[in-house]
């Protein structure tokens, strides 16, 4: 880690750009957006896809191999036996480098040593056996709602829940404004939501769930929300429009006031997608950076979801949605018509854990403002290390705007895939794009000797790639929590 980074790839490119970056990616998006039934029909019947599927779900199976069999267990371990296999399946840690998914929480050293994995791990084993109809757990809770609310400049009429993710926190948001355009605008048949094409796939999740009619629309050549396309694909029948702050692929945040005042002309109701970044961007803007404003104080936003389990810092399994006003009244399921008596359920889900809510909780009281304006400025200095790196970099570029915790690196000429695939080599665990092609970082704050750790491990990859001809095999771009963590 004493090691003094190179000066950076020093050799000739060579190659030509041999289509525009922007068309290529408009028309893609296009295609995708137009003809997305055939489009995943067709990719789930691909043999190859299907064999690729199948071989990394048996990789996988076969690293996390213990001494278990398919049966029940007919009698126990001892506890150091089983501490001991605990261990063993988290040895494949043991460099911090492999941990970078743990870019919130971290218990490898990744992160800046300011005490707060201690806090919320504390918190989580004090309410770990608690479920949330636990009455402190409740106020935790309750806590929660209020300081997301007060971050998020929300009026006396705001509500808002703790739910178990981002995905039911989105579920939740798209029931409400449903409900409210059933409320509102009955004689609509079928509802129809509009989102831009980088939106999150939980709309695609729900759709057959709820019953509406999604349609995504194409993005400009910077992967932001186009607001004239947007306005165009507003019809008699649509009942929402997404924005993100920003876009898990791209980092990019979408023009929120912009896409709020289509949707006030309209009647619509705007969701904003701030799972990524909403306990994050106002600490950014307070520390000078130009953000755009997202939040309630931007006439026309309806709801806001954010997750504490990101830039919330907590254990997994928090996330929240918030509401301008009590519209989504309807949201808590009461039932009482059966032996156990009233049966109440705030969100989607029943029993959620304690433990983890605690933590959230707990983590936001002892950062506080001061806390989070810290991990805030040193997520930008991993950001500002990248971006100079980049542009001292011939040959690559940023993909998107890179405009608060999420990092896209491209190319026109070098293979970005063989790039990650030699990141890989070096330990470290990152993503990958493919509309276009890229290595995604999403950023947390790091300590800085693994900023500079990480810079340097990049020159590298990048060298081993321009000047000494290296190349991986084409890999799978795949997003998901069952295949990549």
């Amino acid at each position: 880690m004493d090691e003094a980074a190179p000066e950076g790839p020093r050799c000739p490119l060579d190659g030509e750009v041999l289509e525009s970056q922007g068309q290529f990616q408009e028309g893609l998006f296009r295609s995708v957006a137009e003809n997305k039934n055939t489009y995943w029909t067709r990719l789930a019947r691909i043999p190859t896809m299907q064999t690729l599927f199948e071989e990394k779900l048996n990789m996988q199976a076969e690293q996390f191999e213990t001494s278990i069999s398919n049966s029940f267990p007919k009698s126990g371990m001892t506890r150091d036996e089983i501490e001991q296999e605990l261990k063993q399946l988290r040895s494949q840690d043991a460099d911090p480098r492999s941990t970078f998914p743990d870019r919130w929480l971290n218990d490898r050293g990744l992160l800046l040593d300011d005490g707060t994995f201690e806090v919320a791990k504390a918190a989580h084993l004090a309410f770990f056996t608690k479920g949330n109809n636990y009455p402190t757990v409740v106020k935790f809770e309750r806590d929660l709602i209020q300081m997301a609310l007060s971050l998020f400049h929300a009026g006396k009429d705001a509500t808002g829940a703790v739910t178990s993710g981002g995905s039911e926190s989105l579920f939740l948001a798209t029931a409400a404004a449903l409900a409210n355009a059933k409320e509102r605008r009955p004689h609509i048949a079928r509802s129809e939501i509009i989102i831009p094409q980088t939106g999150y796939p939980t709309f695609e999740k729900y759709e057959r769930y709820l019953g509406y009619t999604i349609r995504r629309v194409p993005v400009d050549a910077n992967f932001r929300a186009d607001v004239s396309a947007m306005s165009e694909a507003v019809s008699e029948n649509t009942v929402m429009m997404l924005a993100s702050m920003p876009s898990w692929s791209h980092g990019v945040c979408d023009p929120v006031r912009e896409l709020a005042e289509i949707a006030s002309k309209h009647g619509i109701w705007l969701h904003v997608d701030a799972c990524v970044g909403g306990f994050l961007a106002p600490f950014v803007r307070e520390l000078g950076r130009d953000v755009p404003e997202f939040d309630f104080r931007v006439p026309g936003v309806s709801s806001i979801s954010a997750d504490f389990h990101k830039y919330g810092y907590s254990g997994k399994g928090v996330s929240g949605v918030f509401y301008r006003n009590k519209v989504a009244r309807h949201q808590p399921f009461i039932f009482d018509t059966w032996a156990a008596g009233l049966y109440r359920s705030p969100v989607l889900t029943g029993t959620r854990n304690g433990g983890a809510i605690a933590s959230a909780w707990a983590v936001m009281r002892y950062l506080g403002r001061d806390g989070y304006l810290s991990r805030a400025g040193q997520i930008l200095k991993l950001r500002d290390a990248i971006l100079s790196f980049v542009e001292r970099c011939p040959g690559l570029k940023i993909v998107g705007g890179a405009e608060l915790n999420v990092v896209g690196i491209g190319s026109d000429y070098s293979d970005v895939y063989s790039i990650a695939s030699k990141m890989k080599d070096y330990g470290w665990k990152i993503n990958l794009l493919k509309e276009p092609g890229a290595i995604q970082l999403v950023l947390g704050p790091l300590r800085d000797e693994y900023i500079s750790l990480l810079v340097h491990d990049l020159e590298k990859a990048v060298e081993a790639v321009q000047c000494e001809d290296f190349r991986a095999p084409s890999p799978a771009v795949v997003y998901s929590d069952e295949l990549t963590d």
